[in-house]
């Protein structure tokens, strides 16, 4: 993997006085490092090259321009699109398709493992993030330190501001949506308790830190890499090809069966939300419907009931401040 520094190395404090070249990369050949890798399925209009570009540069002045890698999904418009200066600058690899988020994560994933450029040796963690997520006004150093202190695999932060808290599965109550290009029906609505928890468990609890869940949904979750291969990998009817509804209702009980050490595979973090600008451009079809049940039918003992299962107190987080390095070195 690739080695670096986050902050300026004290030779001082590693008790150097001479030969500060050599004790330089002595301190390099120690550590092991691991980037995040942000990855955004986009299209071209012109609010979403913007927020992305300030989402990377937001995280380049905290984690350094080595934080972190940038893959960039095309699904709409191409990479031609975007200022090319800043493109190759900034961006490790595109793709350019149809398709969803989750899918070209998964051929990027299966890409890479071709050849022999296993994220697993690369990242920490992929952060899987739609075009409206902004995460310029958010503090990633607490929010790393507290990913890594919950512990989980499948980690969410919160949703901060005012919004309509339009996720997915209230989509389905409140869209016409077109079966084959023929006539409209309307989705089945979810049932009304079920709704209500989906809303709530994506807003910041106040009295807590953390909460470990059963759920986290697909809007920007981090995945740690340890996960990775569970989900893009072997998961054959987890990620469908037409529509991506029903993964984040079984990737938490899946994790936490199929991973040994998974005992709290799932988190949402209270205390250091995103913005999530909610820009209401899914186009909702049959096929999302269609695709949740298509997996809930082949994972129905995994099917999250979505709640929370704890609350870690504010007193009882106990974040790191030793440094301003978000990436975690080894």
């Amino acid at each position: 993997s690739r080695f670096r520094l986050g902050n300026p190395v004290s030779y001082a404090a590693m008790g150097c006085s001479f030969l500060r070249l050599l004790c330089f990369f002595v301190f390099l050949s120690d550590a092991r490092s691991y980037k995040i890798l942000l990855f955004w399925a986009v299209d071209s209009n012109p609010r979403t090259k913007s927020l992305v570009m300030q989402n990377v540069a937001h995280a380049r002045s905290l984690g350094g321009a080595a934080c972190c890698d940038v893959i960039l999904a095309h699904y709409a418009g191409d990479f031609k699109d975007w200022d090319p200066d800043w493109y190759d600058k900034e961006v490790s690899v595109s793709l350019l398709g149809s398709g969803f988020k989750y899918g070209f994560m998964r051929k990027a994933y299966m890409d890479a493992r071709k050849l022999q450029q296993d994220w697993e040796d690369k990242y920490e963690f992929v952060w899987a993030l739609d075009s409206d997520i902004d995460f310029t006004g958010t503090n990633l150093t607490s929010l790393f330190a507290l990913a890594r202190k919950s512990n989980s695999f499948i980690i969410g932060p919160t949703f901060a501001g005012d919004q309509d808290w339009r996720h997915y599965h209230d989509l389905m109550q409140s869209y016409e949506v077109s079966e084959n290009g023929h006539g409209h029906a309307r989705v089945m609505q979810t049932e009304g308790a079920e709704r209500s928890r989906i809303h709530i468990i994506g807003k910041p609890d106040p009295k807590c830190s953390l909460r470990h869940t059963d759920f986290v949904e697909m809007t920007a979750p981090l995945l740690k890499s340890s996960v990775l291969s569970l989900i893009l990998r072997d998961c054959e009817h987890c990620i469908q090809d037409k529509a991506e509804w029903g993964l984040d209702r079984i990737w938490c009980k899946m994790a936490e069966s199929f991973i040994s050490d998974a005992r709290t595979p799932c988190a949402m973090l209270d205390v250091t939300p995103v913005g999530h600008l909610d820009w209401k451009t899914a186009v909702i079809t049959a096929e999302f419907t269609m695709a949740e049940k298509n997996v809930k039918q082949h994972y129905g003992d995994l099917w999250a009931k979505v709640q929370n299962l704890d609350c870690v107190g504010k007193e009882e987080n106990s974040e790191d401040r030793a440094g301003s390095r978000w990436f975690h070195v080894h």
